[in-house]
């Protein structure tokens, strides 16, 4: 009979996870034992918070992702991120040690202990879509497959916690179906697809609006394919950037409403027949709700709903109606030589540095075998105007907008798409969260590009409504040094021609390169110039 822990580290190895992110802990000593001796590499993190940040990432590359604690102070310091993760659709696993189900009715009151020996499994019920405790050997074997087909199914964490006298014990195998969680009604399939090829073929400006689902769900070849068929412009959101790959001939940029480039705005907003495949219908994504989106011009398509116009079509799965689409007969072919992408609203700096200089040097930089990670705030909403080269090639938290997401996002992209050179953008406010991880990627031997923006500032709230509050104030610091004591390489920019040199050197590089860009506390991209403004409006009305 197989063992409770090596079985389930099994099954995820058989699912392509091959690290684990996390801290032992005295609850999970035995279970990092088990770790150690399965395939899976465990990647031990400075803070556990970073080590749902790195699952998160690593997951949204593998499709699924794997982060390991103990209890209490170990898995409640980590709701922070699995929580992002749940809100943007990210499939990690959380395994939790724990107390052991005898200890538990011998002694009341053991250390990391809440409330009740059940709290920390609550608490998870809120930011997973599965959760449970596996303390029966007689029923494991099935909350684990139930709880890894909810995760693969609706790219969702799920959280399973294992007593610390269970973790070798011998368990039941379940003669578990392999049957799909949601199913789609045949039906309903074909009267969507009547409804919208009808709408495709009388539409004289169709638009394909691409969100993050398409990418979760792995299906960016059959996107690609089927906008070919059409030959109409291709856009993406924020939270989606890259699920299409943005050197595409058809690809014409971000939309996000006001606050993204005017040409995109314009492209989408005019269109008789928006298809939105993925998309999170999100402030952030949208601009502070600033896209102007008529629902009678729209076909929208997610792995929660369907719909065409304003007609609502239940019980259909995403991934089928992707396929339908790309098998649908007779849609109209549009000539895609006339299709423009947006011009990026950043210019080289002469002299001093600015944040639109810097994002045009990336632009510069950026090839096909880059992968960039982004941190919360104007960083963000500097990839408006940033162009990646290939599909798939960029990650951010924007929905969720958690700090502290793009240096140990970094180690967790990396390890799992090791064929790709990462760069992180990220303030120095979110730098200071979780900047002690480039110990760990130093010590992983990675060599990530780092990408510091030191101007003293939580820049995003200092540009929408308290510029000289004390409290959108961060001690500055000397990055580069701080780069220099952990192994790696600082260099300090300040003018555009040392971020040349700087990535110069950097390419060749096998070390962390950590670039300590120094901005003035108000240069910001022109995203975040536009939020500043729509915010002001807001706040104001």
């Amino acid at each position: 009979m197989p063992q409770l822990a090596p079985h389930i580290f099994n099954l995820l190895h058989q699912q392509g996870v091959q690290h684990a992110f996390g801290i032992p802990g005295d609850f999970a000593l035995t279970l990092y034992d088990a770790l150690a001796e399965s395939d899976i590499q465990p990647i031990v993190m400075t803070h556990e918070p970073s080590a749902g940040f790195a699952a998160d990432a690593y997951s949204r590359i593998r499709g699924l992702g794997l982060a390991v604690v103990t209890y209490g102070v170990g898995g409640l310091n980590m709701v922070n991120p699995v929580a992002g993760a749940y809100a943007e659709k990210s499939p990690l696993v959380v395994l939790s040690g724990s107390p052991g189900v005898q200890e538990r009715h011998e002694r009341e009151l053991l250390h990391h202990k809440v409330k009740s020996f059940d709290s920390q499994r609550r608490v998870y019920d809120e930011v997973t879509i599965y959760a449970v405790t596996l303390d029966n050997p007689a029923t494991a074997d099935l909350e684990i497959h139930r709880a890894l087909d909810q995760a693969i199914t609706f790219k969702r964490p799920v959280y399973l916690e294992i007593p610390r006298d269970m973790v070798y014990a011998e368990i039941e195998l379940a003669d578990y179906p392999p049957l799909s969680l949601k199913q789609t009604d045949p039906d309903t399939l074909v009267e969507a697809m009547a409804e919208t090829r009808l709408m495709l073929n009388r539409a004289k400006s169709p638009v394909m609006l691409v969100g993050a689902e398409v990418h979760r769900f792995g299906l960016q070849a059959q996107v690609i394919d089927f906008a070919e068929r059409l030959g109409i412009p291709v856009c993406s959101t924020m939270l989606g950037k890259s699920a299409f790959p943005e050197g595409h001939p058809q690809y014409i940029g971000i939309y996000n409403g006001a606050v993204g480039n005017s040409y995109v705005a314009r492209v989408v907003e005019e269109s008789d027949c928006l298809i939105m495949l993925g998309t999170f219908m999100t402030d952030i994504n949208l601009g502070l709700f600033s896209a102007h989106l008529e629902p009678a011009c729209a076909i929208s398509v997610t792995s929660e709903h369907v719909s065409v116009k304003h007609h609502q079509y239940p019980d259909i799965r995403f991934v089928d109606f992707i396929r339908a689409l790309g098998n649908s007969q007779d849609l109209p072919y549009r000539d895609p030589s006339s299709i423009m992408a947006m011009a990026p609203r950043v210019a080289p700096s002469l002299g001093s540095l600015s944040m639109g200089g810097l994002i045009y040097e990336l632009n510069q930089f950026i090839d096909g075998d880059t992968l960039l990670v982004t941190d919360s705030g104007d960083v963000i909403f500097a990839a408006d105007d940033i162009w990646m080269k290939e599909g798939t090639s960029f990650l951010s938290p924007a929905y969720y907008a958690s700090m502290g997401f793009g240096i140990p996002g970094m180690i967790g992209a990396q390890l799992a798409d090791p064929f790709r050179r990462t760069i992180v953008l990220v303030g120095d406010g979110a730098f200071q969260m979780t900047g002690m991880e480039l110990l760990t990627a130093q010590r992983l031997g990675l060599n990530p590009i780092v990408i510091v923006i030191n101007n003293g500032s939580y820049a995003s709230l200092r540009m929408m409504a308290h510029q000289e509050a004390d409290f959108v104030k961060i001690p500055r610091l000397d990055y580069a040094q701080l780069a220099n004591l952990m192994g790696g390489k600082g260099f300090v920019i300040e003018t555009g021609e040392q971020l040349r040199q700087a990535f110069t050197e950097a390419r060749t590089s096998d070390a962390v390169c950590l670039f300590d860009v120094h901005l003035a506390a108000d240069d910001v991209s022109p995203a975040s110039q536009q939020i500043a403004s729509l915010f002001a409006k807001t706040l104001k009305g």
